[in-house]
């Protein structure tokens, strides 16, 4: 996850934000919060307690925004510790991060630990079983890799929502929420009104991506 441009990391994620039960008082946790505006916006307008990032690259030029957060750790999540931080968060928020990791399951595992018992995951994961992937694999022959999307150079990993599930379930939470991105999708957008009419039965073949909260067992 290193040779991005800016616009990459840049966004807030108000499609998870707002799939965030915790109402005040809560401490969050980012994995690859990038330059922290999804952390900032917590803070500022959902009165987040405390909110720390994690990201594999620091960009000088972006000290302010570190600045704003409680704390701010550079490092790969596969190799960090947080110990210090042992059943701590409320929310631990893992944007487009799973795909990038050698071992996801791992991961969530000792995330877990820095979960409180009634705590919560959001997560955002790419969709492999989409029709584009079908597109571009078995009509055109082509797997090559993109500077972004679905075939993202720095994906690691690939997911169908079965895998989703089984991810979390065997890492010990309990999904509560999942969601095609399709409900993210402009009005008359070709694929959300297929996915209505058709009740949901291709939903898997037309989204990107899901959206999931999980919670701690």
């Amino acid at each position: 996850m290193t040779d991005k441009n800016e616009s990459y990391y840049s966004n807030i994620r108000i499609d998870l934000v707002n799939l965030i039960t915790k109402k005040d008082n809560f401490k969050v946790l980012e994995v690859g919060a990038a330059y922290g505006e999804t952390l900032i916006y917590l803070k500022e307008h959902r009165n987040a307690k405390e909110v720390i990032g994690v990201d594999l690259n620091f960009d000088e030029s972006k000290k302010d925004s570190y600045n704003q957060t409680d704390d701010f750790i550079f490092g790969d999540i596969e190799e960090l510790s947080l110990n210090q931080y042992q059943n701590y968060f409320d929310v631990i928020i893992l944007a487009d991060i799973l795909e990038h990791l050698k071992d996801p399951l791992k991961v969530l595992k000792k995330l877990k630990k820095n979960l409180k018992s009634d705590g919560e995951i959001i997560s955002s994961i790419p969709n492999i079983r989409t029709l584009n992937a079908f597109y571009k694999v078995y009509i055109k022959g082509n797997f090559s890799y993109e500077d972004d999307g679905l075939f993202d150079n720095t994906h690691l990993r690939f997911f169908c929502k079965k895998d989703m599930v089984t991810l979390f379930n065997m890492s010990g939470f309990k999904i509560s929420y999942i969601e095609s991105a399709l409900k993210n999708y402009k009005k008359k957008s070709i694929k959300k009104n297929i996915n209505k009419i058709t009740f949901g039965v291709f939903e898997e073949f037309l989204t990107t991506q899901y959206f999931i909260r999980a919670n701690n067992e």
